[in-house]
């Protein structure tokens, strides 16, 4: 079992437009010089004609308001309020009642209607609306029908290739079904690209998916680190150029982009803080955590904090806010394995392939170690010998080791065992793999203790003293279980379900298994 090897990037999140018009990114960017916005908001409110959609209308208040003409803001706060039911949260409307100088108490409900049905018949009587393509074209994606959502995708773009929620939430579709090249060309090709932060973030964040280095870099670096503070506008921007910086070992630099970004965050931009925090020592306070929809965020920093319980939870509510992602699936299934919950880590893991439309060797991995603790030992052994013999087998070797250690611990063979995992964690040393190195030791004291190996004092004795030196949280919550409780009184029955149903012939694993040394 081993965390999700990729580093993180600042890509779009990609909500529903109602979830999406009530946060920042819907709001006007707010420019460095004050200017005249007379055109800007004639051409929005041209486009609040055609389109009256709540995500439209909420941009065309905020841009309004900026310019002081009340007038407009208040025709675009109307329709708000007006659709304030279909309305997932409340400060949109709270500052839509504010501008039209109401108080009345909002009342804050979800639609339960079969949205792409409904959806399609509005689109019937007018498809000229781009955000609710969007829309069809999310629910689309999260029931796995990326081909379908294509069309809806398509057409949007065309329409408003000037709207940033179309935009992101299309560049954002085209990284999900795996075309990167196709994503990047929408984010340099939008005229938006020249002055709207929030595209400029997506733009820098898809080239290092790509592995390129945007030409927006070098032009915004110097700006950012020399603001004393920032907004919350540029605080993907932040983000995602401190990723560059950190990719390319500019931790200096990187922390103190972090820092301004963290100074108003959102969910996405405090998610990436969080994932770098370890190793940049950042500090991520409660403040910044109360971020709205920062589910992936508060997962991981219950993680480091080894509230594993907590975690599992906050991953949970990430799993609902983004269901077509992998990552959040994938994130959950990690930590059930932490916990000891297999048959959970096991569907997890399921699910994260299911979305994914692909199995990576990574998640093959972590459904072959599920299913091993799940004592479903025939076809691990068969899937095990499978991926020894893939291309990819040399490149994560530390883990197919492991995954083999946990195998021969649950049919028995305690050599075979031992031998797997000491050579596993002599690999990840080699290969300076310290986290990977960290849950290889961890799992071996587990599966050595539940495995009744004579050794299993020493074996945890040794993974207690070198696991606080290595960077893993998961390793040091597994590890500290097994030293604050002892073997618990599962122990004999869990053994008892690891019996094996066939014979194996070990000799054949272990031809198969030296060749990806």
């Amino acid at each position: 079992m081993h965390n999700r090897p990729e580093a993180r990037r600042v890509v779009p999140r990609w909500r529903t437009s109602i979830i999406t018009a009530q946060t920042d990114e819907a709001k006007t960017t707010k420019p460095a010089v004050r200017r005249d916005l007379s055109e800007e908001v004639a051409l929005k409110e041209r486009e609040f004609t055609s389109h009256c959609s709540v995500p439209i209308a909420s941009e065309l208040m905020f841009l309004a308001s900026e310019a002081g003409l009340a007038d407009v803001a208040r025709k675009a706060a109307n329709v708000i309020i007006a659709n304030e039911e279909k309305i997932g949260g409340r400060q949109l409307v709270k500052t839509a009642k504010k501008i039209l100088g109401t108080d009345a108490e909002e009342r804050v409900q979800a639609s339960g209607a079969d949205f792409v049905k409904e959806a399609r018949k509005h689109l019937l009587a007018d498809y000229r609306n781009p955000v609710l393509l969007m829309d069809v074209a999310r629910a689309l994606t999260v029931e796995q029908h990326e081909k379908s959502a294509l069309r809806y995708v398509r057409a949007a773009v065309a329409m408003a290739p000037q709207s940033r929620f179309v935009v992101r939430a299309a560049a954002r579709y085209y990284l999900h079904i795996g075309e990167h090249e196709i994503a990047h060309d929408l984010l340099r090709s939008t005229p938006l690209l020249k002055s709207d932060p929030w595209i400029q973030a997506s733009e820098i964040a898809v080239a290092t998916v790509r592995g390129r280095t945007s030409s927006l870099v070098k032009q915004n670096l110097r700006r950012l680190l020399d603001e004393k503070r920032i907004g919350g506008d540029q605080s993907e921007l932040a983000s995602a150029l401190a990723t560059v910086e950190y990719l390319n070992g500019g931790d200096k630099k990187a922390k103190q982009l972090f820092q301004k970004a963290l100074l108003h965050p959102n969910d996405n931009s405090l998610a990436q803080a969080e994932w770098a925090a370890s190793k940049l020592r950042l500090i991520v306070n409660d403040d910044a955590l109360r971020t709205p929809l920062s589910y992936e965020a508060n997962s991981h920093n219950a993680y480091r904090k080894l509230q594993i319980e907590e975690a599992i939870s906050h991953a949970l509510a990430w799993v609902d806010d983004e269901p077509f992602g992998s990552r959040s699936h994938d994130a959950l299934c990690y930590l059930y394995s932490l916990d000891g919950q297999y048959e959970r880590a096991q569907k997890a893991v399921e699910a994260a392939i299911k979305v994914d439309g692909k199995e990576s060797f990574h998640l093959r991995l972590n459904l072959l170690f599920a299913k091993i603790q799940n004592g479903d030992l025939d076809d691990a052994f068969d899937q095990l010998i499978v991926l020894a013999r893939l291309p990819e087998a040399r490149t994560h070797s530390t883990q197919l080791l492991a995954n083999a250690g946990a195998l021969a611990y649950a049919a028995g063979e305690l050599e075979y065992a031992r031998d797997y995992y000491e050579r596993s964690i002599r690999i990840a040393k080699a290969k300076n793999l310290p986290e990977i190195e960290a849950l290889a030791r961890a799992f071996y004291a587990r599966c050595a203790t539940i495995a009744g190996d004579p050794n299993a004092s020493a074996i945890v004795s040794e993974s207690a003293a070198k696991v606080q030196h290595l960077p893993s949280a998961g390793a040091i919550y597994v590890v500290r279980s097994l030293v604050g409780d002892g073997v618990r009184g599962r122990l004999d029955a869990t053994a008892s379900q690891r019996v094996r149903k066939r014979q194996w012939t070990w000799d054949m694993a272990s031809n198969t298994l030296n060749s990806v040394e």
